[in-house]
């Protein structure tokens, strides 16, 4: 139980990798928020599983793009939850669109989502944080925010301001704050079947261990960083990405 007692709040987290997450978070004995837009019965399906192991779990909607929405979001995690000790940014969107056919629509949303969405989260987690002198944030990318990638020109720039992002505010919040970063490659998730039927075999051929992630291999980078294990981890970008980007 790597994080009895612990406070949680994981954006995103009614399906997916951010469904992992919560659940590898309340199984190791965190208390969590579940975060979601538009997706209500699976957050209820998420906190009746992480209820199980029994910890204390809420729900909660909002567009994290919404800075109103974001502030009564850690409002009611103040009143349901308690002290925040650990936030995990992880709501995003993905999308495919050629470049030169991508809208100033497509482009605002996929920056609000990730870069002004961790940003309003981290502000109002760390200013908590900051009074108590103690917390972890963990942002995740991915590793297209080092690769690119063609016709997601958007999304790569959004997770490399990820990326800087989370270097800079790790410098600024240490030394009682850690800020650290996952950056997952292809993932299995619903997000895959936009992309169409032969996407993950094709996608996974690219790389060395010739497979995509399950979301729970992903949670465990997260929950390690959560974890006292990692107290001498800060501005790190994790990959854990089957080889696809190879660091160091």
């Amino acid at each position: 139980m790597k994080l009895q007692g612990k406070n949680v709040l994981i954006t995103g987290s009614s399906k997916g990798i951010g469904r992992a997450i919560a659940l590898e978070m309340a199984k190791n004995g965190a208390n969590i928020l579940i975060n979601h837009f538009g997706d209500a019965e699976n957050a209820q399906n998420v906190k009746k599983e992480a209820e199980a192991f029994g910890v204390k779990a809420t729900v909660f909607e909002a567009d994290v793009s919404d800075s109103n929405m974001v502030e009564k979001m850690y409002t009611h995690f103040d009143q349901e939850i308690g002290s925040i000790d650990i936030l995990v940014n992880n709501a995003g969107i993905a999308q495919g669109v050629s470049f030169t056919e991508m809208s100033d629509r497509q482009w605002d949303r996929m920056i609000k989502v990730h870069l002004y969405g961790y940003f309003y989260n981290a502000r109002a987690a760390a200013k908590r944080m900051k009074e108590k002198e103690s917390g972890k944030i963990i942002n995740i990318s991915s590793d297209l925010g080092s690769l690119g990638c063609e016709e997601f020109v958007h999304y790569s720039a959004a997770k490399g301001g990820i990326n800087a992002f989370t270097k800079a505010l790790a410098r600024e919040l240490a030394p009682n704050i850690l800020v650290n970063a996952v950056a997952p490659s292809g993932t299995w998730t619903d997000i895959l079947k936009d992309f169409g039927e032969n996407y993950p075999e094709e996608e996974a051929s690219k790389y060395p261990l010739k497979r995509l992630a399950q979301p729970e291999e992903i949670a465990k980078s997260i929950l390690f960083l959560a974890s006292d294990d990692a107290n001498f981890y800060t501005g790190q970008v994790i990959s854990p990405n089957g080889g696809i980007v190879m660091n160091g």
